[in-house]
């Protein structure tokens, strides 16, 4: 079972040419896509509510929730197996205070490390630059002399206030995608979505935890 990056792919395009009119355009989906994409066009703010999962031992200072469960896809588009990205949410269990991040798994062939080390975001008011947290990589096992499948994971932050705006654009049914940018120091580029439907649900499921441990809103 694979995860979301596969819906950024299909979006891409049309999502790049309506930004250069108009950056928080809405994305309709045409009827002749199927599948996963329409699973996830009508997925709503409160289905990855409830699929955020919560990992919170007595012992941790931070509650982890996470929306890696929210959309997973029955198969990859074109044969290639998708980018993984999905948010984690870092809530302080003394203060309530709430700290964003994007996560975010990128796949690829290469004799070397690509070393995907920056990323940028829309905002209303342009492209904001994130600093790049690399969490995790791994390499397949392949014979010497090959190109071999290759994965680097890094995260991200991303202030609440923005994803507050991202969420009210939220329109039931359509595909309303937040677009970012990560770039490698080998020079490769990706443009990767997440639905603002997730984003939603993501502050719904920490003000929800927030409210159930008595922690403060703000």
């Amino acid at each position: 079972m694979l995860r979301h990056g596969s819906y950024a792919a299909v979006l891409l395009t049309a999502a790049t040419a309506l930004a250069a009119m108009a950056p928080a355009t809405t994305v309709p989906v045409a009827s002749a896509e199927a599948g996963d994409v329409d699973r996830l066009r009508v997925m709503t703010p409160a289905d990855f509510q409830a699929r955020t999962s919560v990992s919170d031992d007595a012992l941790d200072r931070f509650a982890t929730l996470t929306t890696t469960n929210g959309f997973v896809e029955h198969r990859s588009f074109g044969g290639h197996t998708p980018d993984d990205v999905f948010l984690r949410a870092f809530v302080e269990k003394a203060t309530g205070r709430v700290s964003y991040q994007v996560y975010v798994t990128i796949r690829y062939r290469g004799n070397s490390w690509a070393q995907w080390d920056s990323a940028n975001y829309e905002t209303p008011g342009g492209p904001q630059a994130a600093r790049v947290d690399r969490i995790a990589r791994l390499r397949t096992v392949c014979r010497r002399g090959w190109v071999c499948p290759r994965s680097e994971t890094i995260g991200f932050g991303v202030a609440a206030s923005v994803f507050r705006q991202q969420a009210e654009r939220y329109v039931p049914g359509m595909l309303t995608p937040w677009q970012f940018k990560v770039s490698a120091r080998a020079g490769s580029a990706r443009i990767l979505m997440l639905s603002t439907a997730e984003i939603a649900g993501m502050l719904m499921a920490v003000d929800t935890y927030r409210a159930n441990h008595h922690l403060p809103q703000s």
